[in-house]
């Protein structure tokens, strides 16, 4: 079951894209094999920055980085193993690694580590936030201040796992929605997102939907951080573009 969102914020003029691919006990892994996609987890309410909600608190709670080695992606753009107090380091190199390793493989420039104060901490409560409610992308939406980590454009992995190897095969599984036949012509929106990739699904109504290998392609994104569901228990990262 895949869900997304495209949204406009004012004049502003950047667009923003959300994509969740969701994969729990079950076969729905985000492959185009999924067969109840036009369902939309998040209900289309089109929330806008100022709704007054309130962000959850991030439990403080922390752990050290397991140490264990981040899965190589082969690729020659592969960035130095991060260290991370909340334990992801390892999931997180990984996460990005493989996101460039697939870019590469269409001639798409590498994305960077976002960084600044507070981007890893942001990004996994997102992810917390949302597995708690059961939301893709609630967190995101509903923020007052826009969050720190907002960005442009985000994907997210519900139910596969915080591990390296987990984030690695949801990535895959997103990134192949480029060969379903309802994404045909979504690779022409890498260079710059136009009404006319409208057609390349967002929202899952005309069958898997293409955004999150839309947004994971894009060139006209230039940063990615990506973040884990904390706690005993979740199963859910985000990966939040900016330009």
């Amino acid at each position: 079951m895949h869900t997304s969102r495209l949204f406009k914020y004012g004049c502003i003029s950047a667009f923003v894209l959300l994509a969740a691919a969701c994969s729990s006990t079950t076969d729905e892994s985000g492959i185009g094999t999924d067969d109840d996609a036009g369902i939309s987890d998040d209900g289309g309410t089109n929330a806008t920055d100022d709704s007054g909600t309130v962000k959850k608190k991030d439990s403080g709670s922390t752990t050290t980085d397991s140490g264990s080695t981040p899965v190589d992606s082969g690729s020659s753009t592969d960035i130095l193993p991060i260290t991370s107090p909340d334990g992801f380091g390892a999931a997180r190199t990984a996460c990005i690694n493989e996101i460039n390793r697939l870019r590469a493989t269409q001639g798409h420039a590498a994305l960077t580590v976002w960084t600044g104060a507070g981007i890893d901490t942001c990004v996994d409560h997102q992810a917390t936030s949302d597995e708690a409610a059961n939301s893709p992308h609630q967190a995101w939406n509903i923020t007052t201040p826009r969050a720190v980590c907002d960005g442009n454009a985000q994907d997210e992995c519900e139910g596969q796992g915080v591990t390296a190897s987990g984030v690695v095969k949801c990535l895959d599984s997103m990134w192949a929605e480029k060969d379903q036949s309802n994404c045909s012509g979504c690779a022409a929106c890498s260079g710059a997102y136009t009404p006319d990739c409208a057609k390349c699904d967002y929202y899952g109504m005309s069958g898997p939907e293409c955004g999150h290998y839309v947004n994971m392609s894009a060139d006209w994104l230039s940063m990615v951080d990506c973040g884990f569901a904390t706690g005993a228990g979740n199963t859910w990262s985000t990966q939040n573009f900016s330009q």
